[in-house]
């Protein structure tokens, strides 16, 4: 709910340097669009961070793992912390992961680019329909580092269905972030011309 509604700011203030009247919806995305580069190295930068704390989380953890181990407590959970490990390792080469998953999923590590992407029907400005693209590409590559954020929920007993959250998180990041590629996927899959 809160990205909706900081979403929804964005869309209120594109427009505000423009004095004359109300800014059509086209005019909107494609002024926001232009915001989409910082915005994507503000969630590269953001999943850094992540990645980074997770890591020192983990080390603190295995060290508490250490101290446990060595008092023969049985209440010891080395899952956690592998799983600290694995989501800070993804986080901390975000780019790398990224591209991994993409040649996993699609055979390439290219994005096809929106840019090619033509509407039959016509119903929004090319350009904005380009915008609404890249938004589906910004959200999945936000959906991705979400993802893993979950994945170091999972091993946490009082948390339910975390992996399977995690899971679905990873892969429809992916998914969106090549909606093209995802697209052609439909409609080879399912003859949809």
């Amino acid at each position: 709910m809160k990205h909706v509604c900081l979403l929804l700011v964005c869309f209120l203030l594109s427009g505000c340097g423009v004095s004359v009247g109300f800014p059509r919806v086209d005019n909107m995305l494609i002024s926001l669009s232009r915001e989409f580069p910082s915005i994507y190295r503000l969630v590269t930068a953001t999943a850094y961070l992540m990645g980074i704390s997770f890591i020192f989380r983990g080390v603190y953890q295995l060290k508490v793992y250490g101290d446990l181990r060595t008092m023969m407590s049985v209440q010891t959970n080395f899952k956690a912390t592998m799983m600290l490990f694995v989501a800070g390792t993804a986080l901390l080469y975000m780019p790398e992961a990224f591209k991994i998953m993409l040649f996993s999923t699609f055979a390439t590590t290219t994005v096809t680019d929106p840019m090619s992407y033509h509407s039959s029907k016509h119903l929004l400005n090319p350009l904005a329909m380009q915008a609404v693209l890249r938004f589906i590409q910004l959200i999945g590559s936000i959906s991705f580092v979400r993802g893993w954020v979950y994945l170091t929920q999972s091993s946490n007993p009082n948390v339910r269905s975390a992996f399977g959250k995690a899971v679905t998180h990873i892969i429809a990041g992916v998914l969106a972030v090549n909606i093209e590629g995802t697209w052609e996927i439909l409609q080879v899959s399912f003859g949809i011309t």
